[in-house]
């Protein structure tokens, strides 16, 4: 079976996710992305013919596109990432870990490792077409299921060439915390894990520290949430710190990212783990914020990894400026890059 793929949207920079998949005379959209900040394009959907969308996630750039498609086409999701759609949407489930069809052709789809009900893709066309989504190997939290071998992969490479272990960053975001900090942070992903981490840190050294409520309702739909779908020994914790009293004035702060600045938290300092947007790159060279990463997309080694384990033939390294040293860094001169 032939199938020909096409990037719309995240090829050749950090941009929306939304990328064209035809085989077997039918067209899947993988994920239909929305701006990460103002003035980013997000113009792939216009004129867009296809017969189904499958969405990984529920994060702005993999789902925000959604209300520009039309209300009829048939949308695929797992339920978690359903409650992201827009109000009254229809939608069609996805298996969290598990099989379906969609439009005929053979779904299978596991864990990414990335956020509460992210999912990779894998389609059974052409020996194997494998789309991660956002995916990471070394959440705290979220598990990432091992995916059939594909021929092609379509793969999370936002980190570039970067290399850096989660062990490293953590501790390195650990030096940062000696002062009231403010980190704003996805709810549905970074969230989760970063407040069982800083849990159990301000509990070692007597920090004062509190989540807002969208991150603690985030919690309380993860642990409702079929324990499959988190790593294990986590539940005591998760109840212990939903059911803890927490001070109104702390000296941490875990909040959910909704374009805080500087001045929206006087006497704490924006501490930000992931993307920043231009502006907040400006804040930072500013010396108004700092800037730390912890990990929740596929580093270097992962990524070569991942290509071993799935036997892939041809990769298309996906929301990364850096495509031709991506390229040259993952791909085995036996193989090619689509």
């Amino acid at each position: 079976m032939s199938v020909r793929i096409e990037v719309l949207s995240g090829l050749g920079e950090k941009a929306p996710a939304a990328i064209l998949v035809e085989a077997a005379g039918k067209r899947l959209l993988l994920d239909a992305g929305g701006a990460l900040h103002p003035g980013q394009s997000s113009e792939w959907a216009k004129g867009l013919d296809v017969d189904a969308v499958l969405i990984t996630h529920d994060h702005v750039d993999h789902i925000g596109g959604v209300a520009a498609l039309p209300a009829e086409l048939p949308l695929y999701c797992t339920p978690p990432v359903a409650a992201a759609l827009p109000h009254g949407r229809d939608w069609r489930p996805l298996p969290e870990r598990g099989q379906c069809r969609v439009t005929g052709i053979p779904v299978t789809t596991g864990q990414a490792g990335h956020s509460l009900g992210g999912v990779w893709l894998h389609l059974g066309i052409a020996d194997g077409v494998f789309y991660s989504g956002d995916a990471c190997l070394e959440s705290l939290l979220f598990p990432f299921d091992e995916p059939p071998p594909a021929r092609v992969a379509l793969l999370d490479a936002s980190y570039g060439v970067y290399d850096t272990p989660q062990v490293q960053c953590r501790e390195a975001i650990l030096q940062r915390l000696t002062e009231p900090r403010v980190l704003p942070v996805p709810v549905s992903g970074r969230a989760l894990e970063m407040a069982l981490w800083l849990d159990a840190q301000a509990a070692r050294l007597g920090m004062t520290w509190n989540l807002d409520d969208a991150c603690r309702e985030a919690l309380e739909a993860l642990v409702r949430l079929s324990p499959e779908l988190r790593r294990e020994g986590h539940d005591a914790a998760i109840r212990r710190l939903l059911d803890a009293s927490r001070t109104a004035s702390p000296m941490l702060w875990l909040v959910a990212d909704r374009d805080d600045d500087p001045v929206d938290w006087p006497g704490h300092r924006l501490l930000h783990t992931g993307y920043l947007t231009p502006r907040r790159q400006r804040q930072r060279v500013d010396g108004e914020t700092d800037w730390q990463r912890w990990n929740v997309h596929l580093r270097l080694s992962h990524l070569r990894s991942l290509m071993g384990r799935l036997g892939a033939r041809e990769v298309t390294p996906l929301f990364t400026s850096v495509v031709d040293e991506m390229i040259e860094s993952l791909v085995p001169s036996s193989s090619t890059a689509l």
